[in-house]
């Protein structure tokens, strides 16, 4: 036990970097780093504020039925869901492609210890994820319902058990899959597209289920008795579908007799029964996943790659060469192409399934946007403009360089080109954005080849801002000692300095277009847009050039 322990003291340690911050604040170097932080989250409070108002509203509705219990529901079953598909990255991240596994592997410790110390880090690093989520879910049910102490503190062990379940099941599927094709040659590439495809069939499958369940609660000539009869109706039927989150609400909304603390500890007892079966199960299925991540090919395949390598060799110009390294390190690294490429699929398979789901909302959803493409063109730049401050990739252009990071200050490659060849690079998950949203919009609403053309030109010009916006936050301090890929990424602070940076930018630019729409001709903010961003990536670009020459030269 005591070796588990230390396990998750050290794994806690390696992800968030305690000891660095220790060290930092007593030395007092980088205290404006947590600040721009701190001011980054700020901006994130406008729009979490309009959403929790909205979240009220939607209480009320439920309320007004005698069904406020299923507003709770709601709350509990979409941090739950959010925590499964985050989970798929993080688990095959931490598992399978962290550093210390080298240092871990060899030594004389059970599989389970290792899986059990990463699951706690990961657990709690959901709750960074979940929290903002449940909790006004939690408050707003709270403060219109009679409650009483014992609801909170059964909210503080719902909210302590949430993770728990998805991340289980995430980790048995993962292991299993990581198992099963671990094949030679091109297994990552494999791993990434039958990751994604499973990414994709789970959606279906939970949209399916979603479908099932509605129809499950409206059929039958006695829904409108059990409705008013039964004010935990609605939480029951969708019970049948993932009993869980059933367990958990009705602990929540029984708090004040014995069948709240009964449904608590059946909701903690099976996660704990989980978690221990899935300790049980990497003991036999986490190493057979593990062996040949590192695995090196045979010198014949070498001499091929040697051969192919010669004959291909020709001079490119510097930007296109280091766009190319670029490119082929996020397609050649899991964890960066499911990080930058991930939300770019995800959404569109969402979209797609929801279209033929034959939901009546969809149909009206559809003949609205025909009445407005204009609207459609604008909403599509904006989504692609955020792609490009949330896919990551220009906010850890230099992070992901790592220990490497010295090749690149030696490099006879121009502050210009530097510059150029990541913002290239940066683009090329925008180009499946803009694919697959395209794509998908083709079955919603028949745009002109002007509007498509529209989307993508200006949706590229602000994501060119976006980029750049992402490189001078990661320039100023790049983080280069990382053991763990996915900390270059998803554990990076200066990603979440970018997304508030961006996402403060795009809400400022959305505010002019919303207060110009109908007053002026929709040709006009289109020029609008593409002159904002095109002077944004000119002033950001001179910028940059100042700060890229300065920090190769003083960064150590």
């Amino acid at each position: 036990m005591n070796r588990f322990i230390s396990l998750i003291k050290t794994d806690l340690n390696n992800t968030f970097g305690f000891s660095y911050l220790i060290y930092n604040f007593k030395k007092k170097k980088y205290i404006w780093q947590p600040i721009v932080a701190f001011l980054a989250i700020l901006s994130f409070i406008p729009t979490y504020i309009v959403s929790v108002k909205f979240l009220r509203d939607i209480y009320h509705v439920y309320s007004g039925i005698g069904q406020s219990s299923y507003f709770l529901q709601t709350g509990i079953i979409l941090s739950q869901i959010l925590v499964f598909l985050l989970g798929i990255i993080y688990v095959m991240s931490k598992y399978y492609f962290a550093n210390d596994l080298e240092q871990l592997v060899p030594l004389p410790i059970k599989p389970s210890y290792i899986i059990g110390s990463k699951f706690v880090t990961l657990m709690i690093s959901e709750y960074i994820t979940t929290l903002p989520l449940i909790l006004p879910f939690i408050f707003i049910y709270g403060r219109n319902t009679r409650v009483n102490i014992l609801y909170w503190i059964y909210s503080i062990l719902i909210i302590l058990l949430i993770p728990i379940l998805p991340l289980i099941i995430v980790s048995i599927i993962v292991m299993a899959f990581m198992k099963y094709t671990n094949i030679k040659g091109r297994k990552d590439l494999f791993r990434v597209i039958s990751g994604i495809f499973f990414i994709g069939i789970i959606i279906y499958i939970q949209i399916i289920l979603q479908n099932y369940a509605q129809r499950a609660i409206t059929d039958g000539s006695e829904f409108y008795i059990n409705l008013i009869s039964d004010s935990n109706f609605l939480v029951k039927k969708m019970g049948q579908i993932f009993p869980p989150g059933m367990w958990a609400t009705l602990s929540l909304v029984n708090h004040g007799n014995i069948m709240g603390i009964a449904y608590l500890l059946l909701f903690l007892l099976v996660s704990l029964l989980g978690y221990f079966i899935m300790l049980l199960l990497s003991e036999s299925l986490f190493y057979g996943g593990l062996i040949g991540n590192t695995e090196v090919r045979t010198s014949r395949g070498r001499e091929k790659r040697n051969i192919r390598a010669i004959k291909s060799t020709k001079v490119s110009k510097p930007y296109i060469a280091l766009a190319k390294k670029e490119t082929l390190i996020l397609i050649r690294t899991p964890i960066y192409l499911i990080n930058s490429v991930l939300g770019s699929v995800i959404v569109p398979i969402i979209g797609f399934v929801s279209i033929y789901s034959n939901d009546v909302f969809m149909t009206s959803f559809k003949e609205i946007l025909n009445m407005y493409p204009q609207y459609v063109v604008l909403a599509s730049i904006g989504i692609i403009v955020f792609q490009g401050i949330a896919n990551s990739v220009g906010s850890t252009t230099f992070s992901r360089e790592g220990k490497n990071f010295w090749i690149q200050r030696t490099l006879p490659i121009t502050v210009k080109d530097q510059i150029i060849g990541r913002i290239l690079a940066a683009l090329f998950p925008q180009l499946i954005a803009l694919l697959s949203l395209l794509i998908v919009e083709s079955f919603i609403i028949s745009l002109s080849i002007i509007d498509i053309f529209l989307i993508i030109f200006i949706g590229l010009l602000g994501s060119i801002s976006m980029a750049e916006i992402g490189m001078i936050i990661d320039i100023l301090k790049p983080l280069l000692i990382w053991d763990n890929p996915q900390r270059a990424m998803k554990q990076n602070l200066n990603v979440l300095i970018s997304l508030g940076i961006g996402s403060l930018y795009i809400l400022i630019l959305g505010y002019l277009v919303i207060k110009l729409i109908g007053k002026v001709n929709i040709n006009y903010i289109y020029i609008l847009l593409s002159t904002v961003f095109i002077i944004t990536s000119i002033i950001l670009f001179m910028s940059l050039r100042k700060l890229i020459k300065r920090q190769f030269e003083n960064i150590e």
